[in-house]
């Protein structure tokens, strides 16, 4: 009897054997014959990629811009925005192209509405996104063109440069922003805007509401009372019906003779220097009565 179960276990073996050789010849042979084969500028430009797939190539991930530049005539090596100009360079140099050049940008949040600042109208119970909370009149926020705080952008940025402070709004961390510019495509009130990484002033409210209105919902809105345009000496500032725009290369070419003016006259204190707080002294908003 134990003879027999002896021979049986050297047979099942044997078999189980023969049949996974069989199967590993049979997948070898699949693989060679099937595989897919890569081009070798592909994979030596796919490695010099930040593995970001961010999109603002605009291909859809590293992978398909490598191609694209490695096969295709038309497509620059220098639209990698989170690469800048060492990988633009590193990518010419593989594909034997001319890189132009490489902006580099970050991305500023034009809402410095925080609890502290900014009342809320209502209370929002729905799904805590951003994306809908903006279908319900607008969002919680009494202004509506603030920051609803509910960190869309947070977790869709790929470098973890944003996240939501004490004060409920999203901030940007300067230092790891790359300007892949993904924020600004996601946030409902399009509140990020790309500025270039060497600016001298930021604009830190996007209000669009006439002064009374903003100050009844928020402490550091735009009023919209243009003394930044009319003592701007750069003629950097302008005004187009509804909010601030800058020219951040008339201002960077004028230089700091000016002492950013525009920045001291600014009755909001939302027109400020880069690294300056737009804050006034902390005070808390009271909610209007009835409310």
């Amino acid at each position: 009897m134990h003879t027999s179960l002896v021979v049986i276990a050297l047979w099942g073996l044997a078999v189980f054997t023969v049949i996974g050789l069989g199967f590993g010849i049979v997948l070898g042979v699949a693989a060679e014959r099937f595989q897919v084969k890569t081009n070798p500028l592909v994979d030596r430009v796919r490695e010099c990629l930040p593995s970001a797939n961010c999109g603002a190539c605009g291909f859809a991930g590293c992978t398909a811009y490598a191609e694209a530049v490695a096969l295709r005539a038309d497509v620059p090596p220098d639209l990698c925005i989170p690469g800048r100009a060492s990988v633009a360079a590193a990518v010419a140099e593989l594909t034997g192209k001319a890189a132009g050049d490489v902006a580099d940008r970050v991305v500023v949040m034009t809402c410095h509405g925080t609890s502290a600042y900014a009342r809320n109208e209502a209370e929002y119970a729905g799904i805590p996104t951003c994306a809908a909370a903006a279908l319900v009149f607008g969002g919680p926020r009494a202004c509506k063109n603030g920051c609803l705080g509910l960190g869309d952008c947070v977790r869709q940025c790929p470098f973890d440069a944003l996240h939501l402070n004490v004060g409920g709004i999203a901030q940007v961390t300067p230092e790891r922003c790359t300007g892949c510019g993904i924020c600004v495509a996601i946030c409902p009130k399009s509140l990020f805007t790309l500025y270039p990484r060497n600016r001298r002033i930021e604009l830190a409210c996007k209000a669009v509401d006439k002064g009374a209105v903003v100050r009844s919902t928020c402490m550091v809105g735009c009023i919209q009372c243009r003394k930044c345009v009319a003592k701007c000496p750069a003629g950097a500032m302008a005004w187009d019906g509804r909010t601030i725009l800058i020219d951040h290369e008339t201002c960077i070419a004028y230089g700091p003779s000016c002492n950013e003016v525009c920045t001291e006259v600014c009755p909001s204190s939302i027109l400020h220097r880069v690294g300056q707080s737009p804050h006034p002294p902390l005070v808390e908003i009271t909610e209007p009565k009835g409310a």
